[in-house]
């Protein structure tokens, strides 16, 4: 049984979320910097000081057990109490500091709209002490990052909201159909194309949007690939062999560079709606609500 906690058991907690957080012993090797080897002893030392067991792993992969879930999420309440102590503390002196994670969707970098980089500069200018660290994933990582703790804010287009979080809208991104230069539809002009001989040819697809594109825009009769960034699927796209959807800012490089090309844009793209959005349950610690103020300003 547990009576007090060290340092090494603290340790020992943050290699236990970092493992369930990544999925696996393998999985975790690369974020905590040592071998599997020495994950399995860390864990097992863990599962001896705690004196029950918080995973099994095999053919089956990786999966918590009953104590396990419990001691997870005990150790991110753990941990997000750490991180309120340092800031409610340093506020107390007038400084915000600490470190803030900051996830979003690739390919925004571009974008005019996305005003991120204007938000963390004013905000370092005022705020020295605060350490960035941006992590680019998919909507649904950028929700799920958010309940275990991982992310602080998150900034996305979702497909849908869930309980738990609170959305802001930001700013919207046009989507156009692209295909690549070795595809069939590559040379033949718009006034010759229509939208049945498009969506005839195979189309990838967001991996987070469940096969959803946009009610009434676009219906491909095959959806042969998938992707959860837009870099995969500018490279499903110069293939030849699919179409896609990506941000038009974004894609506009490789238009000139002829490797891509639109498809019917004033027909076939559309507007997605990006959002931040922040876990709720508890209250925002003063780095996070500091930051979203200078975030908002700029969308003011």
């Amino acid at each position: 049984m547990l009576h007090s906690l060290s340092a090494p058991d603290i340790h020992l907690l943050k290699v236990f979320v970092t493992v369930v957080n990544c999925g696996g012993f393998s999985a975790a090797q690369v974020t905590l910097n040592v071998t599997q080897s020495t994950i399995s002893t860390q864990m097992a030392n863990l599962e001896t000081r705690l004196g029950t067991r918080l995973c099994t792993r095999g053919p089956a992969g990786f999966a918590l057990t009953d104590d396990g879930r419990v001691v997870y999420n005990a150790a991110k309440d753990l941990f997000r109490s750490f991180e309120d102590f340092t800031t409610t503390v340093n506020s107390q002196s007038g400084a915000v500091s600490g470190e803030l994670r900051i996830a979003f969707d690739d390919a925004l970098v571009g974008n005019s709209d996305f005003l991120l980089d204007r938000s963390i500069t004013r905000f370092h200018q005022h705020n020295p002490g605060v350490e960035f660290d941006l992590c680019t994933v998919d909507p649904l990582s950028v929700e799920q990052g958010l309940l275990d703790g991982r992310f602080h804010i998150g900034i996305s287009s979702f497909p849908s909201h869930v309980p738990g979080m609170v959305y802001r809208r930001l700013f919207t991104e046009l989507q156009t159909l692209y295909c690549g230069r070795r595809h069939p539809l590559f040379d033949i002009d718009d006034e010759t194309l229509t939208i049945a001989k498009v969506q005839g040819h195979p189309y990838a697809r967001r991996t987070y949007t469940r096969g959803a594109i946009r009610s009434g825009i676009f219906k491909p009769e095959r959806s042969r690939a998938c992707a959860g960034t837009m870099e995969a699927l500018l490279l499903l796209v110069r293939t030849g062999e699919f179409t896609a959807h990506l941000p038009r800012h974004w894609a506009e490089t490789w238009v000139q560079r002829r490797e891509i090309r639109p498809l019917l844009p004033d027909q076939l793209s559309f507007d997605t709606q990006f959002e931040v959005v922040i876990r709720t349950g508890s209250e925002l610690s003063n780095l996070v609500a500091a930051f979203l103020d200078y975030l908002y300003a700029d969308y003011a």
